[in-house]
């Protein structure tokens, strides 16, 4: 994706922060929020009866060619990112079009419209830098440029992956949808092989070709991996070791592995003989080990003891226990170090709507005048309705057209000029009302503003759906009550702040709008602890994994003992910490609060999220 620092993709000539992805919270980056939401979303696409079935049947194909090495996770995630990009390119390119309709982002659209372009590559890699691979196709002449994330491997020589190609400032990149890296020991081997399939193939060009054997490749690539391991036992490990793999090796043909089982268990025995050096015997003790290691870790479905497991080996417990405790403290370490690197998803704040909302309201505003006969027909209709620029048929629409792109405006005269022109269409529309509030500093204008959004959004409102968020129409309304709700938080009026909180949770009860969290702050904040504490326990089930959440019931802890440090609140912002450390060094700074912003991308545990807690707190 784009960086901050990189050269805006409009081609200004600016970088990113300070120009198309500029956003009212340091750190964050428009440009690869609304990139990111776009490629989320396209998964979301409905999908017809036949065209589930064809996925249904290359998931049976490809599970039956690669299941014995991939988990299902992974197999399930390749196959639909073959199927999405690859196999029906053309609901890529439609998804497209859909997006550069509704967006204004100059950059945006420029990344749009080079992203229809997506492929598969086999490429190899010429030069590496510390943050860029230089890649020349194997296959072709093709020559791109790859971001390197902090932490691969140093030993990355080839890339097999589906891409999308990027056109940044006349460089040409590509952006990975799924990659495998493949290390020194497997590139040679692995282009020799891909080489011969290319030779024998009957498809003109490349992108046939890759479609057609991409699972033949994938193939190719699982068994290279499995025989490097051999080739690592067989030219590093002594005889004695290679002994214990053989005896091990009998054992398991007994055994159902669970995928990739054997590989970690061969991958942990080099560790433990090349940087443990363990002295040992008898070959069938550090055997004994990574079997109990295997049962352990649950690799195979059956169950034993430990005395099973020592008999089954002719060794006692005591011999070989102290070897599979070594194993899994490295396990742990592996475990740890992974998820220490796993990139954690970004979540939305902002009074803003997404920019997917346009669209869904536009596509409300197309069928809502037409009975179809059947969901094909619709979709059909809409497939076709939404190629076109949308044309509103009254002020009403038009007032409504000219809110979004305010929204979605690249400057604040355009956001005014937009928000002036949809008051001027409509002086009832629920968003042209609220962007009043930004066209004057009376508190007392601004207060008569939202009250007559909330007013006329009411009158709108339909409540009839299970899911009121998902009813585009109503989307006005609810949002109108979280500003509101925000604006009197902001002016110190708790109680009326968490009114509103509590009255937008009450009618969007799957809380698409994070208000849950301003709504115990505010309760906290008037000294409603008890009724703050019943919201926390309410909504326990989806918040356990926020950071905000441990440290709003941190804060409710600490009022019930009116400031003094229980055990009880120890644990609470220890927990808190753990997810993300940066808020208690804000605290300790009494760092200025961050006003709620229009629209930003938190990524879990980062600096943008605690100033957002902080501002909580």
């Amino acid at each position: 994706m784009i960086g901050n620092k990189e050269k805006c993709p409009c081609g200004s000539g600016e970088i990113v922060e300070n120009c198309c992805g500029k956003t009212d919270v340091p750190g964050t980056n428009q440009i690869q929020a609304e990139l990111k939401q776009i490629l989320n979303s396209y998964y979301e696409t409905t999908l017809s009866p036949s065209e589930i079935k064809t996925l249904e049947g290359l998931l049976k194909e490809w599970g039956g060619r690669l299941g014995e090495w991939m988990e299902e996770e992974e197999l399930v995630t390749n196959v639909s990112d073959y199927y999405f990009f690859i196999v029906r390119k053309d609901l890529w390119r439609r998804h497209l079009v859909k997006a550069l309709n509704r967006t204004q982002n100059r950059a945006v659209r420029a990344i749009l419209k080079s992203w229809q372009n997506a492929f598969v590559t086999f490429a190899e890699v010429s030069k590496a830098d510390k943050e860029v691979y230089h890649m020349k196709e194997i296959l072709g002449t093709g020559e791109y440029l790859l971001a390197r994330e902090a932490g691969e491997p140093e030993d990355v020589r080839a890339v097999i992956a589906i891409v999308l190609e990027e056109m940044r400032n006349d460089e040409r990149w590509v952006m990975p949808i799924s990659a495998i890296a493949v290390n020194e020991h497997m590139s040679t081997e692995l282009k020799a092989r891909v080489q011969e399939i290319a030779e024998t193939s009957e498809e003109k060009n490349s992108f046939d070709f890759f479609k057609k054997h991409l699972v033949d490749i994938y193939e190719v690539v699982c068994k290279l991996d499995v025989q490097t391991l051999s080739d690592v036992v067989e030219q590093n490990f002594t005889p004695l070791q290679r002994e214990v793999v053989e005896i091990l090796d009998a054992k398991l043909e007994k055994e159902e592995l669970y995928p990739g089982a054997y590989e970690m268990l061969l991958s942990l025995m080099a560790y433990y003989f090349t940087d443990q050096d363990p002295k040992f015997r008898k070959p069938e003790v550090l055997a004994a080990a990574a079997f109990q290691l295997a049962v352990d870790t649950n690799m195979i479905p059956n169950t034993y003891t430990q005395a099973e497991v020592g008999k089954m080996f002719d060794v006692s417990v005591s011999s070989f226990r102290k070897h599979t405790d070594i194993l899994l403290e490295k396990i742990e370490d592996l475990e740890k170090m992974m998820a220490e690197r796993q990139t954690e998803v970004p979540y939305h704040i902002g009074t803003n709507p997404l920019p997917s909302e346009q669209m869904n309201w536009q596509v409300h505003m197309l069928t809502q005048k037409h009975d179809f006969d059947s969901f094909e027909e619709a979709q059909a209709y809409i497939q076709e309705a939404i190629q076109q620029p949308f044309e509103p048929e009254n002020q009403q629409q038009e007032a409504q057209m000219l809110c979004y792109m305010a929204y979605n405006a690249e400057t604040v005269e355009q956001r005014r000029d937009f928000a002036e022109g949809a008051y001027g269409a409509d002086p009832t529309n629920v968003d042209a009302l609220l962007l009043q509030t930004e066209l004057t500093d009376s508190k007392d204008e601004q207060d008569k503003f939202f009250k007559q959004a909330i007013f006329s959004g009411e009158k709108q409102f339909d409540g009839r759906a299970e899911d009121a968020w998902k009813f585009a129409p109503n989307r006005p309304y609810l949002r109108s009550l979280m500003l509101y709700g925000v604006w009197l938080y902001e002016q110190g009026r708790f109680a009326e702040a968490s009114e509103m909180f509590i009255r937008l949770l009450s009618l969007d009860l799957f809380d698409h709008q994070g208000a849950r969290y301003l709504a115990i702050s505010s309760l906290i904040h008037q000294g409603e602890i008890d009724q703050a504490t019943r919201l926390l326990e309410a909504t326990v089930e989806v918040s356990e994994g926020d950071a905000a959440y441990w440290y709003l019931s941190w804060l409710v802890e600490m009022e019930r003992a009116q400031g003094e440090s229980s055990e009880r609140a120890l644990e609470l912002f220890a927990k808190a910490e753990q997810l993300n450390p940066h808020v208690s060094k804000l605290m300790e700074m009494a760092v200025e609060k961050m006003s709620y912003p229009k629209s930003a991308a938190l990524t879990p545990g980062s600096h943008e999220e605690a100033h957002y807690i902080w501002y909580l707190l």
